[in-house]
């Protein structure tokens, strides 16, 4: 059976990128980072936080 996805609030995922939440959020709306709906709040899965990251450092 396949393993959930690990999910991020917005706090953590902050803390992962060392960004502020304005920051976040601009990502976010760039379309560069894709969160999960979950409830009234955004989560961010582990995967999608490292393919931003590889993204970076292929620019």
């Amino acid at each position: 059976m396949n393993k959930p996805p690990v999910l991020y609030t917005t706090k953590e995922a902050m803390g992962m990128l060392k960004v502020s939440r304005t920051t976040l959020y601009r990502i976010v709306k760039n379309g560069d980072l894709k969160p999960i709906k979950v409830g009234s709040g955004i989560r961010f899965t582990e995967d999608e936080i490292n393919r931003y990251l590889d993204e970076l450092k292929g620019k």
